[in-house]
């Protein structure tokens, strides 16, 4: 399904790196909705959407940095300023979308909410050390 998707938009895309920047994206969205789906069947709804919580507490920040990557010029100068505008932008966000998460949602099962937001994250590692 992934390759599908990547190969009708390939005139878009600017190289191999792009593809990775959005196989990485892919992995963290089916990470996050099999522990949902797998506290939700094996424990409750709290667990459930708190897991929810935590995955895209980890996914959308990585989408502001891979757009900001995708979306920047070829040059290495301008790859690099905008890996570190994205970088900053992604601590500044993950920072006001957790602190959001803890005084708007009640009840919420912190423990499950950065175990989520932990195994998310450690996807891209996994991605990154795969090299492909």
């Amino acid at each position: 399904m992934l390759n599908n998707i990547v190969q009708k938009n390939k005139g878009n895309l600017k190289n191999n790196n792009d593809v990775g920047i959005i196989r990485i994206l892919f992995l963290q969205i089916t990470t996050t909705f099999f522990l949902t789906i797998t506290f939700w069947l094996f424990d409750n709804k709290i667990t459930a959407y708190s897991s929810l919580l935590g995955g895209l507490l980890s996914i959308i920040p990585n989408v502001f940095l891979a757009a900001r990557l995708i979306a920047s010029p070829t040059s290495a100068k301008e790859v690099l300023r905008a890996a570190y505008i994205g970088e900053a932008g992604k601590v500044v966000l993950t920072f006001l979308l957790f602190g959001l998460v803890f005084v708007i949602v009640k009840p919420l099962d912190a423990k499950i909410l950065f175990i989520s937001f932990i195994v998310v994250q450690f996807v891209i590692s996994i991605e990154l050390l795969r090299g492909k």
